[in-house]
C-alpha cells in the first residue's frame, strides 16, 4: 500500500517539472525558437519519436521531470557561419534514425532536470555517426536560428515560461485545493474546567470556531495568526457554528491550570480548551476570491524559507532532497487523503520560486546572463558561462546528496 503512495509522489513532481518545461516550449514556439527534443523522463529512451518539423519527443526510463533542449543552446564564442540549406551541421550528424546523444546542461532546465538527468550515452555505430542528417529549418523554410542567436529580450520570456507556467498551475491547484477542501479551523474538543469544576468558557464540545473579533477564518488568516496578539485578561468574541447554529461567545485569555490523570499540573495562559482541525469554507466564493492571494502568499512564504535557510535560521537538516521530498509527500499523502490538494500549489509555488534564484543552473542564472550580455551588448563567453553551471550544477548535486543523506540518518 505505501508503494502506491511512493509512485503517486513521483507522479506529481514528475507532472509539476513536466508543467514548468511545458511553459518553456510553449514561450519558445510562440517565439520562434527551433526545439531538437521535448524529453519526458531522463536517461535512455524507452520511445522515441520525430515529428515532421524535426521536433524529437521522448519518453525515458527515469520518470522524474523531464526537459525541453533547444537548438544550438550550447552556444560557442565565435559568431557561428550559418550553413546553407543543402550543408550539413556537423553536430547534427548523429541525430538520424533516432540515435542522438543528450544534450548538456542547456539554458532553460530546472534543478530536477540537472539532478535527475542520465548522462549515459547511448551506442552509436560509425555508419550512424558518419552519416550526414538535414539542416534544421524555420516554418518559414530558411536556416533555424540557434537558441544564442534570438535577441535577450525572446531568451528570458522562455526562460520565464517554466516558471509563468509553475505560478499558474499554482493558482489552479490553489483554487482546486479551498473549493474541495476549504481552510483549517479549530473545532472544540475538550473544555478545561478550574478547581469547582466550572468551564473556563462559554465553549462547548463539537463547537466550530469561524472567526475571531469580527475577522473570518480564511486561508489567508489561519486561528493562531488572528489569536496571536491577545494578553493575559483580554477577552475576544468568537464566531462560533454550534450544531448550524452561528452564534457569538466572549472568551478571556487567562491562566488555565490543567491536571491530567497521573495528577501531573501544567499551568499556561490560553482560552481553556483542546481543539482539533475542522475543514471550513468549501466553497466555489471562497476558492475563486483566495486563490490567487493565497498562491502570492505561498510563494513568499518560500522565498522567506529560502532566505532562512541561507542566513542559517532554518538548519539544512530541515531540507530536503528528491527522495526525501518523495517519502514526505507519500508519508503526509498516507494520514489523509486531503493533503494532497495541499501540497500541489505548495509544490508549484516552491519549483516556480527556486528556479528564479540567481543561481548557477537554474533559470535565474541564465536570466542573469542575458541580461548582462543585453547591456553589455556582447554576451559573457559562452566558456565561463559553461564553467559557472558546471561549478553550480556539481554544489546542487552535492547539496542534494547531503539533505537527502542527512534528512535519512537523523
Amino acid at each position: 500500500m505505501y508503494l502506491g503512495f511512493i509512485l503517486l509522489s513521483i507522479i506529481i513532481l514528475l507532472v509539476m517539472v513536466l508543467i514548468h518545461e511545458l511553459g518553456h516550449y510553449t514561450a519558445a514556439k510562440i517565439l520562434g525558437f527551433t526545439v531538437e527534443e521535448f524529453s519526458v523522463g531522463f536517461g535512455p529512451k524507452l520511445i522515441s519519436r520525430v515529428r515532421r518539423n524535426g521536433e524529437r519527443w521522448s519518453l525515458r526510463m527515469l520518470p522524474l521531470g523531464g526537459y525541453c533542449a533547444f537548438y544550438g543552446d550550447e552556444g560557442t564564442d565565435e559568431q557561428e557561419q550559418k550553413p546553407q540549406k543543402n550543408e550539413v551541421l556537423p553536430e547534427q550528424s548523429a541525430q538520424q534514425d533516432g540515435s542522438e546523444s543528450d544534450k548538456g546542461a542547456n539554458g532553460n532546465d530546472d534543478l530536477l532536470s540537472y539532478v535527475m538527468r542520465s548522462n549515459i550515452e547511448e551506442n552509436k555505430t560509425a555508419a550512424v555517426a558518419e552519416e550526414p542528417a538535414p539542416v534544421r529549418l524555420d516554418k518559414n523554410g530558411n536556416i533555424a536560428k540557434t537558441f544564442f542567436e534570438h535577441k535577450p529580450w525572446k531568451r528570458i520570456i522562455v526562460l520565464l515560461g517554466g516558471v509563468v507556467f509553475n505560478f499558474l498551475s499554482a493558482i489552479i491547484f490553489s483554487l482546486i485545493y479551498i473549493w474541495a477542501v476549504g481552510c483549517p479551523a479549530p473545532q472544540i474538543a475538550e473544555v478545561y474546567t478550574d478547581a469547582q469544576n466550572n468551564p473556563y468558557n462559554e465553549l462547548q464540545k463539537g463547537d466550530i470556531v469561524l472567526a475571531v473579533d469580527g475577522h473570518d477564518i480564511t486561508v489567508m488568516t489561519n486561528y493562531n495568526e488572528l489569536v496571536q496578539n491577545a494578553k493575559e485578561g483580554d477577552t475576544v468574541k468568537f464566531k462560533i457554528d454550534r450544531n448550524g447554529k452561528i452564534m457569538t461567545v466572549d472568551v478571556q485569555r487567562k491562566k488555565i491550570k490543567t491536571e491530567d490523570k497521573d495528577g501531573n499540573v501544567t499551568e499556561y495562559v490560553g482560552f481553556g480548551f483542546v481543539s482539533q482541525t475542522e475543514f471550513i469554507n468549501a466553497n466555489a466564493a471562497h476558492a475563486f476570491t483566495y486563490s490567487v492571494p493565497y498562491t502570492f502568499k505561498l510563494s513568499w512564504s518560500i522565498l522567506g524559507s529560502f532566505g532562512q535557510l541561507i542566513s542559517g535560521k532554518v538548519p539544512i537538516t530541515q531540507v530536503t532532497g528528491p527522495v526525501g521530498s518523495v517519502k514526505l509527500m507519500a508519508d503526509v499523502t498516507r494520514a489523509d487523503w486531503r493533503n494532497i490538494l495541499i501540497l500541489l500549489p505548495l509544490l508549484a509555488s516552491n519549483l516556480a520560486m527556486f528556479n528564479l534564484l540567481p543561481f548557477p543552473a537554474l533559470d535565474g542564472a541564465q536570466i542573469v546572463f542575458t541580461i548582462i550580455e543585453w547591456i553589455r551588448k556582447k554576451p559573457i563567453k559562452r566558456k565561463i558561462q559553461g564553467i559557472i553551471n558546471a561549478v553550480g550544477l556539481v554544489t546542487l548535486l552535492l547539496f542534494v546528496l547531503i539533505v537527502d543523506i542527512l534528512s535519512f540518518a537523523l
